[in-house]
């Protein structure tokens, strides 16, 4: 029944979050123009647009959820998470300079890694490793769909993909340990004790 629970406040969680995101593509008839000028099919759009809310949804709904349920220690884990994936995501776009693929003519080179798939990967990295597997397993299907949307609409190689997941999970792995409460009875009530790591 706490494990229902449990799971049942992380969907709600997931949902909440998924409406804070922004469309990075605009109409053009049947097909559909990325922010980059890259003609896709309307289709691949759609996946490209489920890509774009569910890199943010998974890490936000993570918050969302670790606030909910006061961990704050938590928090702190996935704010180091982040911001690590972040920063060492835009400094090696800068350094690689890796096209991407229908690179425009004259644009900067800033493909490798996906900072899509490496932001959802390590959201998706936090919730396994704090939270354990059963909400670990579909947030990783999450992100792998992410990584999966981004070569869909043309703005990534594979090996941009498998970058960016290896960025995210190294960081969560780095900074998230497991949330462990356990209550023991005391003369005067109980006494709640958080175990983490850090």
């Amino acid at each position: 029944m706490k494990n229902k629970k449990h799971i049942i406040h992380c969907i709600a969680a997931l949902g909440c979050a998924s409406v804070i995101s922004t469309n990075a593509f605009a109409f053009g008839g049947y097909e559909r123009i990325t922010d980059r000028g890259v003609r896709v099919t309307a289709q691949d759009a759609i996946y490209g647009d489920i890509g774009d809310w569910t890199q943010l949804a998974i890490p936000i709904s993570a918050a969302i959820y670790s606030a909910m349920i006061s961990d704050w220690e938590g928090l702190k884990q996935l704010g180091f998470t982040a911001g690590s994936t972040v920063v060492t995501t835009e400094v090696l776009k800068r350094t690689v300079e890796a096209d991407r693929p229908y690179q425009l003519d004259g644009s900067e080179g800033v493909s490798f890694p996906s900072g899509h798939t490496s932001f959802a990967f390590a959201g998706a990295t936090y919730w396994q490793r704090r939270y354990g597997w059963a909400i670990g397993i579909p947030m990783y299907a999450a992100a792998s769909f992410v990584g999966y949307s981004r070569v869909r609409v043309k703005m990534h190689n594979w090996a941009d993909v498998i970058g960016g997941a290896v960025v995210g999970i190294g960081f969560g792995y780095l900074f998230t340990d497991r949330y462990n409460v356990s209550v023991q009875p005391t003369d005067g009530g109980a006494m709640l004790r958080l175990n983490t790591k850090f």
